[in-house]
């Protein structure tokens, strides 16, 4: 997963912003977000005291939810995922205990060679429902792929697991049930890395879910991230991608479908690369949606930063602002000392049990990734810093 964000963040971050805002954002007063004045960094898991073993590592975005037994679940863990569990989204502690690990299976048709949980949601704290992040690495099977780089040999797709105990352990649909896909198989020569990845948590709307999801395209698939919904969360069969009007698109599974019937979705604009977190502001109503972006010349940027975008609707999406600035995962500096990844807003007083809402004031959780003679290694802790959504004045 933190080699697909360091590839996504080029093409996709490339991808021109095609429309202005529309009037809708004009007639809505504007919010920013900042840091809070002062505000400090806090480690929320220490890597060098908390680790289970060498690559127990935050490795995703913060992804969290309360259970049925009162307490706070939350997943940040790399493809071996463990569960950071406490009394509140502030008190959590790492479990060594571990909640799912796919197969390492050399069938790319199984989508369990790597698997991160992507995205969580439950009604009731026991049944937990998850979108996951299925990658197969061609490379590290004998005959599967020609090139030696990952990069070059990396197939992906979002899938669907559950949990019938809070989280503790989640299990695929079997067969595996596809919510997003691309139209086409993974394949010896494919030379990049394809397919669709790193979904955002899942938010509830209307008596809908959705996530958002990013697809680096091909064979007719335009690159950058797609809305998907659902209206029953329990069938994981249910998810549709939007096609530009609405959402009608069900994934096929490359390896048990018909991909003639496969279809591409929408991919909305303004939003250049995988979604962090997306969350809406109590206060205004609008949805928040923050990422963790590489250096940008052309801004003036030279480490990376985070971003953010805000949205009445979750379809259309205002131009990207900054947030913060610092070294990303995708800095070339090695005069770095640490670097920053996988952003993700969450608010530990929100009345959500997913903690889908914010108030005023809320964390940016993030990766911090130790940097050691210029390389990134296991090294990384989990870190938070207060931030605030202030409205403009006009």
């Amino acid at each position: 997963m933190r080699r697909c964000r360091a590839e996504l963040a080029g093409p996709l971050a490339a991808l021109l912003l095609l429309a202005a805002p529309s009037a809708l954002f004009a007639q809505v007063p504007g919010y920013r977000v900042e840091i809070v004045p002062g505000a400090q960094e806090e480690i929320v898991f220490d890597w060098a005291r908390q680790r289970c073993e060498q690559w127990d590592i935050p490795d995703a975005p913060l992804r969290a939810y309360r259970d049925d037994r009162g307490e706070v679940v939350a997943f940040a863990s790399h493809h071996r995922s463990r569960a950071m569990i406490g009394r509140g989204l502030d008190r959590v502690a790492s479990s060594c205990a571990i909640s799912f690990q796919a197969k390492r299976s050399a069938n790319p048709s199984d989508f369990s060679d790597f698997s991160w949980i992507g995205a969580t949601w439950t009604g009731n704290g026991r049944d937990v429902f998850a979108l996951m992040h299925d990658e197969y690495h061609a490379n590290e099977h004998p005959g599967a792929c020609r090139f030696k780089e990952a990069m070059s040999c990396w197939y992906n797709v979002v899938t669907a697991a559950r949990s019938r105990d809070g989280g503790r352990s989640f299990a695929p649909d079997q067969p595996p049930t596809v919510v997003a896909a691309p139209t086409f198989r993974q394949d010896v020569g494919q030379g990049r890395h394809r397919g669709f990845f790193n979904p955002s948590n899942i938010v509830q709307r209307d008596g809908a879910w959705y996530a958002l999801i990013a697809t680096t395209g091909g064979e007719g698939q335009k690159p950058g991230v797609c809305l998907f919904r659902t209206t029953t969360i329990e069938d994981a069969t249910s998810w549709r991608a939007f096609d530009g009007a609405d959402f009608t698109l069900r994934a096929v599974d490359p390896y048990r479908g018909d991909l003639s019937q496969a279809k591409p979705c929408q991919p909305l604009k303004e939003l250049p690369t995988t979604v962090g977190s997306v969350t809406r502001h109590e206060a205004s109503g609008r949805w928040l949606a923050i990422f963790h972006l590489g250096p940008d010349p052309a801004k003036g940027v030279v480490g990376g930063r985070v971003a953010y975008s805000w949205s009445s609707d979750l379809l259309k999406w205002t131009p990207l602002q900054t947030l913060t600035t610092h070294p990303t995962m995708w800095s070339k500096d090695c005069s770095d000392q640490q670097r920053y990844a996988y952003g993700a807003i969450a608010d530990p007083a929100s009345p959500s049990r997913n903690f889908e809402t914010t108030g005023d004031e809320a964390f940016l959780f993030m990766t911090k990734l130790h940097v050691k003679d210029c390389k990134i290694g296991p090294d990384r802790d989990l870190v938070r810093i207060k931030v605030r959504i202030v409205k403009e004045t006009q």
